[in-house]
């Protein structure tokens, strides 16, 4: 008998974000399961098509400058998510959901103790603990402790959390003291992304910087409150060498504003902001440089792994991690020798990159890809998370 699965999201389409690749990627393997009945609950999106094993929820459109305005959306999409869940879902059901919108989780909770189904929950960051590093409440604050219990209590009542790095493993057994939660990284097929020499890059053709002679750092992906920009460009103001390498910045966020204020004071012409690029277009942002810079800001041990360390490695390119040391990405450096890594401390930060300007030539280390491909294969990984389910 097919086990019956209803996979809840906001995304569910590569195009969208990474969030959208990697569930469309699992739910694809779903559906050619024979003992898997999957029916999608996600955001309408008019980009795309309707899927006949699929009901949607109108929302709107997020706006992520405004945190006000962001909440109105997130509760708007939550009580859609929960009226179809209410009409669809039966006791003998699994329901698996990431872990936003976040007002998901509550309602994932009290359906569940009147229907009863089985919940599985994939964790791609930490709630209410992500707030502390992203500045909008401090630890101390009452209303935090109220909902870290709350959200405690809740992450507590899955069948299987599913999370995608030891340290995160780590801190949501601490949430749940429970031995229900297995690591799964996040699923990359290495031939959907491109692998490019510098000179043939788009972007850099584009800024003139293709044929450079100088070190390209380049950072791509989300640019919010909690990747640590700040400290990036203040440690480049500290090195010996900065003028032997460039920095480009690509990618869309809470902090743009701030980080063009930030470029546009420094006055340098080796750092800029290029803007946004699709995820159509993924491969060149990838490949936008020689070496990646992959962060995350204080305070963020265990809340997130950067999808984009599994990319990056796709594109073939090394990694120069700027986060805490006992992250999962330095432990992957490390185990498979395939960049650079230091604290979030500015001087660290610059001496190392001086270092790896002084010495790149003569770093031997592996091809990321060759990694990628070898330990963190997509069917191994996607094949674990379907194991979860039929469990």
């Amino acid at each position: 008998m097919q086990k019956k699965v209803f996979l809840i999201s906001e995304y569910y389409r590569a195009e969208q974000n990474t969030t959208g690749y990697l569930l469309e990627k699992l739910c694809s393997a779903l559906e050619n399961d024979s003992e898997i009945d999957l029916t999608l609950l996600v955001k309408e999106d008019l980009s795309f098509s309707k899927q006949q094993n699929a009901f949607y929820v109108k929302a709107g459109e997020k706006n992520k400058s405004s945190l006000l305005k962001r909440l109105i959306y997130e509760l708007r999409l939550s009580f859609g998510f929960l009226r179809q869940s209410w009409k669809y879902i039966q006791k003998d059901h699994i329901v698996f959901t990431g872990t936003t919108p976040i007002f998901l989780l509550p309602i994932v909770v009290i359906l569940k103790k009147i229907i009863g189904f089985q919940w599985i929950l994939l964790v791609h960051d930490v709630f209410p603990e992500n707030l502390v590093p992203a500045q909008i409440v401090k630890p101390n604050n009452i209303w935090y402790k109220i909902l870290k219990q709350i959200f405690d209590y809740i992450y507590g009542q899955a069948e299987k959390v599913i999370v995608i790095g030891k340290d995160m493993q780590d801190l949501v057994y601490s949430k749940t003291k429970k031995n229900n939660i297995d690591i799964v990284q996040n699923w990359i097929d290495a031939s959907d992304i491109a692998i490019q020499e510098k000179s043939n890059n788009s972007i850099l053709q584009e800024i003139g910087w293709a044929n450079s002679q100088e070190i390209i750092f380049y950072y791509f992906g989300n640019i919010g409150r909690m990747q640590g920009i700040d400290i990036i460009l203040n440690a480049i103001t500290k090195m010996k060498y900065s003028s032997q390498a460039k920095f480009i910045f690509i990618g869309t966020g809470a902090y743009i504003k701030n980080l063009q204020d930030k470029i546009k004071y420094m006055n340098n012409p080796n750092i800029i902001y290029y803007g946004y690029v699709s995820q159509a277009n993924r491969s060149d942002g990838l490949n936008a440089g020689d070496i990646a810079l992959v962060t995350l800001t204080d305070g963020m041990l265990g809340l997130g792994v950067p999808s984009k360390s599994y990319f990056t490695m796709a594109a073939n390119k090394p990694i120069f991690a700027i986060m805490d040391n006992n992250s999962e990405i330095i432990d992957m450096i490390k185990q498979h020798n395939i960049g650079w890594y230091a604290d979030n401390n500015e001087e660290n930060i610059a001496q190392k990159l001086d270092l790896i300007i002084e010495k790149f030539n003569e770093y031997q280390l592996n091809s990321p890809r060759e990694i990628l491909e070898k330990f963190y294969s997509e069917k191994e990984l996607i094949g674990k998370v379907i194991n979860i389910i039929k469990k």
